[in-house]
């Protein structure tokens, strides 16, 4: 029995829900840290949004006969997020000036690694049932 693809990625969407649910009952707490809520909850919209792209593509590459689809379609999915990410973080540091979050941007890359685990764990539990 297959999975549908919203059961796939189900748990890549309970980790925004629960990661948005920490930013928001913890946005006085964050303040303190000098960490901006808003920063932090656009990087987790993002990470997730890249992220189900990912899913999605590695699910079509796992259809395929040929093995290195897979492969490259894990490591191009990757390098897609870190591409995305680190774009992301450039055009905020840019535009915010004297109002910037570093301390965000250092809480969005935890989250980059978070995201990524995940992903590739979900991928290979996709690839282990093929």
């Amino acid at each position: 029995m297959q999975k549908t693809y919203f059961s796939t990625i189900s748990t890549l969407l309970g980790l925004y829900v629960v990661i948005n649910t920490i930013a928001f009952i913890l946005e006085k707490q964050l303040t303190q840290y000098h960490i901006n809520n808003q920063v932090l909850m656009g990087s987790n919209f993002l990470l997730v949004l890249v992220s189900c792209f990912n899913v999605w593509m590695h699910r079509k590459a796992a259809e395929n006969k040929n093995p290195h689809v897979f492969s490259r379609s894990v490591m191009g999915g990757t390098f897609l997020k870190l591409m995305v990410s680190g774009a992301a973080a450039v055009i905020y540091l840019l535009a915010a000036g004297e109002k910037r979050s570093v301390y965000a941007i250092f809480v969005s890359m935890f989250l980059y690694i978070v995201y990524t685990v995940l992903e590739v764990r979900i991928t290979l539990q996709l690839n282990q049932k093929k």
